[in-house]
This record gives C-alpha cells, sequence and structure tokens, in this order.
C-alpha cells in the first residue's frame, strides 16, 4: 500500500510540476508581450510573425531555427540549428545590422501580487551576476518591491534579407552543406531580434533595509561599478539600481521560413528561395 501511496504521489508531483511550469511559461509570455506593447511597439513585432523566446535568451537575430508546431499551429519547441556566430563565419552570410537612431528608454511597470512578475524580475536580477559579487545583496534585491523597472539601452537587429537569399542561392549552386541544410524546408532564420543591455530599477523600502543595502554597495562599490552596477539613493529609504549587462539579451525574435523551389529548373540552374511568413500565435 505505502509503495502504491508513494507512486500516486510521484504522479501527481510530476503532473503538478509540469502543468505549473507550463502556466508560468505562458505567464512570463503574456507579461513579456505587455512589455512589448508599453516599450517596442513601435517595431512592428507581432504575434503571428514573432516569438517571445525567454527571459535569458542570448541567442541573436540571424540565427536558424526548427520551429515544431502543434495540431494548432502553436510553437511547441524552439530548437537551434545554427546561431549567427557560426553562420557569420561563412562568407556571404548577412551581417546585423541594427537602426541608426538609438531607441528612447522605457519604463513599465511589474505587479507584485503576480507570482509571474516576481519570477521575472527575479531572472532580471539573476542574469546581472549581481550575486557573484555579494549574495546578500542579490537576495535582498530579489525580494524587493519595484517601483517602476525602465529599460535604458534596447534596440533592433536585423538581417538584409535580400542579401540572404543571395547567399543561399550561391551556396546551393557551389553544394555547401550548411546552406543544404538550411534550405530543406523545415527552418526559420530570425530575421529581426529586439535587444535589451541595460536596465533600471527604482526602490522605496523601509529605511532599515535601506541602509542595510548602502552599506553593503559602499563597501563593494568599486566592484560593483566595474560590474556596470550603480545605484543612487535619493533618500533613506528610496533608490535606483542601475544595469548594464555584460550580455545582449534578445526577448523576442521576428521569424521567416525557409522555402526552396526548384521544381522548374535543371540541377545546374539558379533555385528559387522564398521568405515566408511565420504564421503562428503564441499566446
Amino acid at each position: 500500500m505505502k509503495t502504491i501511496n508513494f507512486f500516486l504521489f510521484l504522479v501527481s508531483s510530476i503532473f503538478t510540476t509540469g502543468v505549473f511550469g507550463q502556466n508560468l511559461e505562458k505567464e512570463t509570455t503574456k507579461l513579456w508581450w505587455d512589455i512589448y506593447g508599453g516599450c517596442f511597439a513601435g517595431t512592428h513585432f507581432t504575434k503571428n510573425n514573432s516569438l517571445f523566446m525567454s527571459t535569458s535568451n542570448k541567442v541573436s537575430a540571424g540565427s536558424a531555427f526548427t520551429l515544431k508546431k502543434d495540431l494548432l499551429s502553436k510553437i511547441v519547441d524552439k530548437g537551434i540549428l545554427f546561431d549567427y556566430t557560426s553562420l557569420k563565419s561563412i562568407e556571404g552570410f548577412p551581417v546585423l545590422k541594427e537602426d541608426d537612431d538609438p531607441a528612447p528608454p522605457c519604463s513599465f511597470t511589474l505587479d507584485f501580487a503576480s507570482t509571474t512578475s516576481i519570477d521575472v524580475y527575479a531572472k532580471l536580477i539573476d542574469e546581472t551576476n549581481i550575486g557573484k559579487i555579494s549574495l546578500d545583496l542579490q537576495s535582498i534585491l530579489k525580494k524587493a518591491k519595484v517601483l517602476s523597472p525602465r529599460i535604458a539601452k534596447w534596440g533592433v537587429d536585423r538581417i538584409e534579407e535580400g542579401q540572404l537569399i543571395l547567399f543561399l542561392k550561391r551556396g546551393l549552386l557551389e553544394k555547401n552543406p550548411t546552406v543544404k541544410l538550411l534550405t530543406n524546408g523545415k527552418t526559420y532564420i530570425a530575421t529581426e531580434g529586439i535587444w535589451i543591455q541595460g536596465i533600471s530599477f527604482s526602490y522605496d523600502l523601509d529605511q532599515e533595509t535601506a541602509q542595510k543595502i548602502k552599506a553593503i554597495y559602499e563597501s563593494n562599490k568599486a566592484e560593483l561599478m566595474g560590474a556596470g552596477i550603480k545605484m543612487d539613493f535619493t533618500s533613506q529609504t528610496n533608490f535606483s539600481t542601475s544595469f548594464n549587462y555584460t550580455h545582449t539579451f534578445y526577448p523576442f525574435l521576428k521569424f521567416k521560413k525557409i522555402q526552396r523551389d526548384d521544381s522548374k529548373f535543371m540541377e545546374s540552374a539558379t533555385p528559387i528561395i522564398l521568405l515566408k511568413d511565420l504564421d503562428v500565435f503564441d499566446n
């Protein structure tokens, strides 16, 4: 009987964990699309042509994926095939381009009645690597309620689609094995990506907690500033923290499917390459 009860408990735990994980992922995706609406709406990424990748995705635009769909055309797996670093080493692959004008900073609100908001905020703090300098400071900040997060540095990277098509055509004629894989009809290319490099948070805490944070900061100031972490104390209870990430993160990528049509051509002729918009609704 004990064995059966333990087995039922184990199955229940696995099921509960799986459901919780799926719900958390869904809520996190929803939260970031809300952030998108307040910060990046002018970039024309949509739920039909783009995907929220993750809070800490470092894979940039110019990367190739195998995106698997379920029967409802929802993406259920985002598998990386080649990252941009690998592809750009091939002669002729398009170079990532960035908008000339810097993007304006934007602010958004995290609802700390929501466990999803807390989880997203905690991941953002973890990605700053502040724990490598002070675990106490990292722990306090993760528990603190943020008044208004502000994305200080962000922008859009993109590859030139015409150059990509020319690269793929030339690669097929040269029988390049990587290009053959890219044009097998199952590959998607991230043509654009929204990147985030810096973020700041403002806090309003009790005086004891704020003073403890200030003391930790002052004793580790040189090391923290060297890591791109800066704190400004405007009063005994109010302060802000600015982080310049050592890595660039890409929460959103815009995709197109690489399609090849050489059915009407001889083997030695130039094949037709098309880039088709992603056709899913990721919610």
